[in-house]
């Protein structure tokens, strides 16, 4: 009982508000795969003073406070699990390893697929995706199903870049050896809780950057040794040469970052042993993994009493791996017991300025900044309407819209008397609460299909009428040993933070309308290649808008409609229903991806149309099968207006059947993507050029006859 008095006997400050939470997302966002630990120690260095720090040959950055006895050591680790780029291919793509022993479970590598990735060069950041295949061909394109494979493992990763050669990466100055990681998106979620790629062990460093701070405006008791040391995931080599360097020590206090708890509402630390000179609560737990270097040998640390101290976190090892700041606090609050027993005025963190380069282009800047507006509103049905006002917002003065009962907008315009019609949809593919556990943990059901694992945790959006709210899609419970990729017939499930279902209501979650996704940004990955989620078919949608700009409507030779349509993903709902509006119409031409298996994932065999070589006509999908003289038409149409186009074959189906409903003909119009219904989808900026001008020649040809 003493001891739980103690701990709210402790000074407010440790729970008043301060730039704490802020400084641990920013350092969050930093790499530092073992042994390359240079982004996260020149983090660290700038916390202080020019001098404070000294920096050793390996890398560790050691603060030394005071004289004389007693002598302690409190450190922590700077690095984290990562790879390396292992080989660079003549065809541009990446090949990676993985570097140290600080993977854990089965789906280790898998979090990676599917996802954004970050490579530290000497040119700085460059970004990039870990390819997956794509959903669509799982519906009978490939020999072997996705969902039936085993864990995704390094060994079958290629690292897309938008680079088309050697050559291109060369440019980049990506180089053998440089490391790779997630590019990390640090959520906070109710409130206190921050999820992050290793986020136990960097919220460490900083809690330990802040006692140093504290130890350097006040007095203590003898000698006090700060290490941020390297290499602890590789050989331990670090630490040993703290040992070697600066002891022999009194005492040691280590940042484990091994020890397991899931606590995270218990106001505790974690530690190997209790430490008597700590009040502040503790729980004794035994470490996940030991910090043993049996093949390089280990500190020496004579007589020393050696302590290891921790933070409890859910979904450990994972990229949403989950501390409360709070306990992060105490960490703080207990090291600076361990050096002495008194009443402590924490000197907190400023967080550093951080100013990431961002690459600037030459071309396609107007597409690409439509696009980005595009991207950045959420969209799964039914929740589209900020697309659709986004898209209103582009829409050419002259253009008058209209909003039908479903949703679908539309834009009529021309002065023909033979009618075309132009589709693109607004919504994409994502997850919508099916159920409310009474725990308040959110259970998913998908919408639009796509492969469940490579959301799997990853920050999530829960999307309400009135905000976003941060959160996390949890891993499945049995993540460190499970044995299938895909989690066959269990849920995706969500976790904001909620205690229980009453708590998610009042927060505005309703099971059926309430929609979940993933964090999105349109990446530029080179001159011609972009990366983002949703742009199938946020290109579409782009490709309509521009198509309308530069054109007289009234020298139409032909009445034109533009449909954006709702609800394509889950069953062309929006479209379907428009169609009976447009029953007059000569010829329906849908706007959306080409499947394209320019990939390195994919077979060549089928559905091979470059990204790069221009618009695509689908002449044959899944459900459609457009006649040889529309295709005969629209290939000399191209020709004639030196428009780069592509035809052939892809698994999928578009807007066009509700007009063949109505024996409309549907003739599908695409720009070709790679990673269908993923988190990475890669458009080429060069072929929504191509398609725009081909929309626009197809609205100008006043030699084309339809009846």
């Amino acid at each position: 009982m003493r001891k739980f008095w103690l701990l709210f006997l402790l000074p407010l400050q440790i729970f008043a508000q301060n730039n704490l939470s802020a400084t641990i997302q920013a350092f969050a966002k930093t790499s530092a795969v073992s042994g390359r630990e240079d982004e996260a120690a020149a983090f660290v260095l700038q916390l202080f003073k020019q001098g404070i720090c000294k920096k050793d040959k390996l890398g560790n950055i050691i603060i030394q406070i005071g004289s004389g006895s007693p002598k302690k050591l409190l450190t922590t680790a700077l690095d984290e699990p990562g790879y390396v780029i292992s080989q660079i291919q003549e065809d541009g793509y990446l090949r990676i390893a993985p570097v140290g022993y600080g993977f854990n479970g089965t789906l280790a590598h898998q979090f990676i697929e599917g996802n954004e990735i970050s490579i530290n060069t000497d040119k700085g950041k460059q970004f990039g995706i870990c390819a997956v295949p794509s959903q669509h061909y799982d519906r009978g394109g490939r020999l072997i199903s996705e969902r039936s494979k085993t864990p995704f493992q390094w060994q079958e990763a290629f690292i897309d870049v938008g680079a088309a050669s050697s050559k291109d990466i060369t440019a980049k100055g990506i180089q053998l050896l440089d490391p790779l990681t997630l590019n990390k998106k640090p959520v906070v979620y109710a409130n206190n809780y921050i999820a992050a790629p290793s986020i136990a062990s960097k919220a460490a460093v900083i809690a330990l950057a802040t006692v140093a701070k504290t130890l350097m405006n006040e007095k203590a008791e003898g000698t006090i040794v700060i290490a941020f040391t390297t290499l602890e995931l590789l050989n331990g080599k670090g630490i040993e040469a703290i040992a070697h360097e600066y002891g022999p020590f009194d005492e040691v206090y280590q940042f484990n970052r091994f020890l397991k708890d899931e606590a995270l509402t218990e106001m505790n630390i974690l530690v190997d042993k209790h430490i008597p000179s700590i009040t502040i609560q503790q729980k004794v737990s035994k470490p996940l993994m030991a910090l043993q270097y049996s093949s390089t040998g280990q500190p020496e640390w004579n007589n020393a009493k050696l302590y290891a101290l921790g933070l409890s976190a859910d979904y450990h090892y994972t990229p949403v791996e989950t501390i409360n700041t709070k306990q992060a606090e105490l960490l703080i609050q207990a090291w600076l017991q361990a050096v002495q027993q008194k009443q402590w005025n924490i000197s907190y963190i400023n967080t550093p300025q951080i100013k990431n380069a961002e690459s600037s282009f030459k071309t396609f800047n107007k597409e690409a900044n439509l696009l980005s507006s595009l991207i950045a509103e959420y969209g799964v049905n039914p929740q589209e309407k900020k697309v659709r006002d986004c898209i209103i917002s582009q829409l050419p003065a002259w253009a008058k819209y209209n909003i039908d009962e479903k949703g679908n907008l539309s834009c009529t315009f021309g002065n023909g008397k033979e009618h075309i019609v132009f589709v693109a949809h607004m919504d994409e593919v994502g997850y919508v609460v099916d159920s409310i556990r009474e725990n308040g943990i959110l259970v998913m059901k998908d919408k639009g299909g796509s492969f469940n694992w490579v959301w799997e945790a990853h920050p999530a959006v829960i999307h309400t009428n009135n905000e976003n709210i941060n959160a996390v899609f949890e891993p499945r419970t049995d993540y460190q040993i499970a044995t299938k990729r895909f989690n066959n017939g269990i849920a995706l499930t969500v976790n904001a933070g909620y205690h229980s279902k009453q708590e998610a209501t009042v927060a505005g979650i309703t099971e059926g309308i309430t929609t979940v996704t993933m964090l999105k940004k349109m990446i530029r990955l080179s001159e011609d290649k972009a990366a983002a989620r949703s742009f199938d078919d946020r290109v579409g949608c782009a490709a309509l808008i521009m198509a309308l700009q530069n054109i007289n409507p009234n020298q139409l030779p032909f009445k034109v409609t533009f449909i954006w349509s709702v609800g394509e993903e889950i069953g062309l709902v929006g479209s379907t229903f428009a169609a009976k509006n447009y029953k007059d119409a000569a010829i329906a031409y849908p706007i959306d991806t080409y499947v394209s298996s320019d990939a390195p994932t994919e077979s060549k065999q089928f559905g091979y149309c470059p990204l790069g070589n221009g618009a695509v006509i689908r002449v044959l999908e899944s459900i459609n099968f457009i006649n040889k003289s529309s295709l005969t038409y629209l290939q000399n149409l191209a020709k004639k207006n030196n428009i780069k186009t592509q035809y052939g074959m892809t698994i999928g189906g578009t807007d066009g059947q509700g007009f063949l409903s109505y024996g409309i003909p549907s003739v599908p119009l695409s720009w070709p993507g790679r990673y269908s219904h993923s988190p990475v989808e890669i458009m080429d900026f060069h072929d929504i050029h191509s398609l725009i001008q081909l929309i626009q020649a197809i609205m100008k040809d006043n030699q084309k006859k339809y009846n």
